[in-house]
């Protein structure tokens, strides 16, 4: 489920910023342009959610693999 919502979130993010890159940055369904309270903040709120959604989507995996690499550091 938590790797869902970290699609989402980059999706949500990647979409928010090249909306907000573009010079003429026109309506959007990204939740980021609607929020009224990001208002001046939408670039660095679209890099947050990509890097939220990055960490979320995989840090399954990297748990998976710190946890082998600590296994096969114990039984040394």
């Amino acid at each position: 489920m938590l790797e869902l919502i970290g699609i989402l979130f980059v999706v949500q993010g990647i979409g928010g910023l090249i909306n907000n890159l573009q010079s003429d940055s026109g309506k959007s369904w990204f939740l980021v342009n609607h929020i009224e309270a990001l208002n001046g903040y939408e670039i660095p709120i679209s890099i947050a959610l990509i890097v939220v959604g990055g960490l979320l989507a995989g840090g399954k995996y990297l748990l998976k693999e710190k946890d082998k690499y600590m296994r096969k550091n114990k039984d040394n």
